[in-house]
C-alpha cells in the first residue's frame, strides 16, 4: 500500500516537473515573439529611403549649379545678379517682382526654386539607380534630356496657363529668353547625371582579417 503511494507521489511530482518546464519554455517561446526584430543590413533589394534622400540632396546641387550659371551670366552682361530669381518670382507678385528689395521675397523664390530642384532630383535619382545603375554615360545623357523635359513641362504645360490665371501675363515666358531656360534646365540636368555616383549605396562592409 506505501509503495503504491509512494508511486502516485512520484508520478504526481514528475507531472508537476514536466508542466513547469513546458511553462517555461512557453514563456521563452512568448518573449522570443514580442521581442523586437533586428533589421537586417544591408536592406534586402532596392534601398528606397536612401535614393530618395540622397537624389534630394543632389537636385539642390543641381539648383545651385542652374542658379549659379544664371548670376554669372547676369554679370557677364552687366545686369542684375538677381534677376533670375526676379524673373520667377513674378509668379508671385507680378511685374512687381522686377522692382522688389525686399529680401523675404527673394528668401521665399529661392525655397521654391530650391525645393522644385530637390523633389525633381529625387525622382531623377530613384529612377536611374532603378533601372540603368552602373551605367554612368547614360545617366549623364538621360541628365539632360530630363533637364529639357522639366523645361517644357514647367515653362510650356504649367507656367503659360498658370501664370496668366495668377497675375495677369505670363512674365516668366515673356521676360526670359528660350534658350536661357532651356540652357538652364539642361545644366541642372547635367549635374544630376554627372553626381550619381556619390549618390550610390554602398553598404559599409567590414574588413575581413
Amino acid at each position: 500500500m506505501r509503495s503504491s503511494l509512494a508511486n502516485v507521489e512520484n508520478n504526481r511530482q514528475q507531472i508537476l516537473r514536466e508542466m513547469e518546464e513546458h511553462r517555461a519554455a512557453l514563456a521563452g517561446l512568448e518573449s522570443q515573439l514580442h521581442a523586437p526584430v533586428a533589421p537586417t543590413w544591408p536592406p534586402v533589394g532596392f534601398y528606397l529611403t536612401f535614393y530618395i534622400v540622397a537624389g534630394t540632396m543632389i537636385g539642390i546641387l543641381g539648383s545651385v549649379a542652374s542658379f549659379g550659371l544664371n548670376v554669372i551670366g547676369s554679370l557677364l552682361v552687366k545686369q542684375d545678379p538677381l534677376y533670375v530669381l526676379r524673373v520667377y518670382g513674378t509668379i508671385f507678385l507680378g511685374e512687381a517682382a522686377l522692382t522688389t528689395e525686399d529680401l523675404n521675397f527673394f528668401m521665399l523664390v529661392a525655397v521654391v526654386h530650391f525645393s522644385v530642384g530637390a523633389c525633381a532630383g529625387a525622382v531623377f535619382h530613384v529612377f536611374v539607380n532603378r533601372f540603368v545603375p552602373d551605367r554612368a554615360l547614360l545617366q549623364i545623357v538621360l541628365g539632360g534630356v530630363y533637364g529639357l523635359l522639366m523645361w517644357v513641362v514647367n515653362f510650356y504645360l504649367i507656367i503659360s496657363w498658370l501664370q496668366p490665371l495668377l497675375v495677369g501675363r505670363p512674365f516668366i515666358l515673356e521676360l526670359m529668353p528660350f534658350w536661357v531656360a532651356a540652357l538652364t534646365h539642361v545644366v541642372y540636368g547635367l549635374t544630376l547625371g554627372l553626381f550619381q555616383p556619390l549618390g550610390r549605396f554602398v553598404p559599409y562592409r567590414p574588413a575581413v582579417s
